[in-house]
């Protein structure tokens, strides 16, 4: 794997075509939504993509690193409680201790994060009793391309690698773990072939829009007999012990 570039934040690491790969999003959230509680913590608010599935009748608080998107989020939803922290350094998340979170909403963010473990530990800290993380990160460490390095992502998953990292002193347990969309990781895959300067071009964005109206149907059918094995991501529910 080539050495990363300086750790990239915010809208820099992602397309802007996946705001509106509704298909796509809507998938997530149903796959994720069924071990949801009611009081919710996205840890990477992003674009805000997953804030709009959710139903109103959830409290709703998010986090970033990065002020603009703070700000654009706070704008675009001025009800909703967003801050600026850090999930990997505890000192920032004081303020977050007062919700009592019973869901934390993890979705292309972990493998952003250098210290992976020690942000599950205080995601766990930051959840009640019987709390779930709900983990969506990038899988099978073979498809790293130039897409993961432009997007600051330290690495990609397995399901082994997950249970380590649960493992030990974290505080929680995997109560559930599948690989999800393997067309997609077959695309992710042939995207290797190609040496790509930016996450935010228009090739990429193309690929996105064409995926998102045409393939999800068929990799959501495909999905139940791969998700043991293999796809372009992993979901993994985390209780706090």
């Amino acid at each position: 794997m080539d050495t990363l570039p300086e750790p990239a934040a915010g809208f820099s690491t992602m397309s802007s075509a996946i705001e509106f790969a509704d298909n796509y999003n809507n998938w997530i959230v149903e796959s994720l939504l069924p071990y949801a509680g009611l009081r919710i913590l996205e840890v990477g608010t992003g674009q805000g993509n997953f804030r709009r599935y959710l139903p109103a009748s959830q409290e709703y608080v998010s986090i970033d690193i990065d002020s603009q998107v703070i700000q654009r989020a706070s704008q675009r939803d001025p009800e909703g409680h967003y801050f600026l922290a850090n999930i990997a350094d505890s000192t920032s998340l004081f303020e977050l201790q007062k919700f009592e979170f019973d869901t934390i909403l993890c979705t292309n963010v972990l493998e952003h994060i250098e210290d992976d473990h020690q942000a599950i530990k205080n995601m766990l800290s930051l959840l009640c009793p019987q709390g779930k993380i709900l983990l969506f990160v990038p899988a099978i460490p073979f498809l790293y391309s130039s897409m993961d390095k432009l997007a600051g992502h330290y690495r990609r998953y397995t399901k082994q690698s997950l249970h380590r990292l649960v493992a030990g002193d974290s505080g929680g347990k995997v109560d559930c773990i599948e690989y999800f969309n393997p067309v997609g990781g077959v695309g992710w895959g042939l995207n290797k072939l190609l040496d790509h300067r930016s996450l935010d071009d228009n090739k990429i964005n193309k690929q996105i829009e064409i995926f998102d109206k045409h393939i999800v149907p068929i990799s959501k059918s495909l999905n139940y007999f791969t998700k043991s094995f293999f796809g372009q991501s992993l979901i993994c529910v985390i209780s706090k012990l």
